[in-house]
């Protein structure tokens, strides 16, 4: 889980009841739409909307009201959601040889912060309904993966 260091939150999120909430200290830079099963099943309609940042980023202020589970039973997200009204809070991802990131839904973020636009679909052969936008859609697992590493990587590296 995020640490609960210090941090100097620049933005304050909360899921849609308000019982949980993150303190996140830039504006991620990268945003995509996921498409993925788990996705759907955990974000409200039909593909999670989410951002990415380095976890220690983030710090959970309401560490009590959010229920950290793991949807594959070998690596994967640890997705954490609310208690109380079951929306995502955030997900968090330890790779090899890679800091631990934190995904953030979209739908946390105060609407009048400057959020990122997305960049991408992902994961979009198992997509619930078609999404008519000008954004590039990845299907399949590995391709999804492979298109989406080099956001990854400038997260990483930016800092």
């Amino acid at each position: 889980m995020a640490t609960n260091e210090a941090l100097t939150p620049a933005i304050m999120g909360r899921c849609p009841c308000g019982a949980s909430s993150i303190a996140i200290e830039q504006m991620p830079k990268v945003r995509f739409y996921c498409h993925c099963t788990i996705c759907q099943s955990v974000y409200p309609g039909n593909y999670g909307d989410a951002t990415l940042m380095l976890a220690k980023k983030v710090k959970v202020q309401t560490p009590d009201t959010i229920e950290f589970t793991r949807h594959l039973q070998k690596g994967g997200l640890e997705r954490g959601t609310c208690k109380s009204c079951k929306h995502p809070v955030m997900a968090l991802l330890d790779g090899p040889g890679l800091p631990q990131l934190a995904f953030v839904p979209a739908a946390v973020i105060p609407d009048q912060a400057d959020k990122p636009k997305s960049a991408r679909h992902i994961f979009y052969g198992t997509r619930t309904v078609d999404v008519d936008d000008n954004l590039p859609k990845t299907n399949g697992d590995k391709a999804s993966m492979l298109v989406f590493t080099p956001s990854v990587l400038r997260v990483v590296f930016s800092g």
